[in-house]
């Protein structure tokens, strides 16, 4: 993944805040508002299961500015919810407009964890195609 220099959740969330007041004629203005503190609290759970891993911010940059690109309610809510994906009898796929890899890298990785066990094939295949997109040298080094 490219590095660059990323905000923390607060300044990111400030600068969504400002963003939020300079479009014009917005009917969404307090969705999108109280989308941004949701955005804030899910950023900083991520940041603490996850040991301040770097792909957080990245979830939380993408999801602000899928937040401010929004046309409507319905728009709002499925950016806030989790990353959805369905096997399409090949492989797992990601679905809807607004679907993040990195959360979805993420949730898979906490999905192995909560169910104490390992992830079906299917499943296992798409978080492994996940984390070598967004970790190449560390899936090199361990030989996946």
């Amino acid at each position: 993944m490219p590095e660059k220099n990323l905000q923390p959740i607060e300044m990111q969330i400030c600068i969504g805040l400002i963003r939020i007041g300079e479009i014009e004629n917005d009917k969404l203005t307090a969705e999108r508002i109280s989308a941004l503190f949701t955005i804030s609290g899910l950023c900083r759970a991520y940041h603490e299961q996850f040991n301040s891993n770097p792909l957080m911010l990245h979830i939380c940059e993408k999801k602000i500015t899928f937040i401010l690109q929004a046309k409507s309610k319905s728009e709002l809510d499925e950016i806030l919810s989790l990353p959805k994906v369905r096997y399409n009898f090949n492989e797992v796929v990601p679905v809807g407009n607004f679907h993040i890899e990195e959360e979805e890298l993420l949730i898979w990785s906490l999905t192995s964890l909560w169910c104490g066990g390992p992830l079906n094939q299917a499943g296992f295949n798409r978080y492994m195609k996940l984390f070598k997109k967004f970790y190449p040298d560390m899936a090199d080094e361990i030989g996946i």
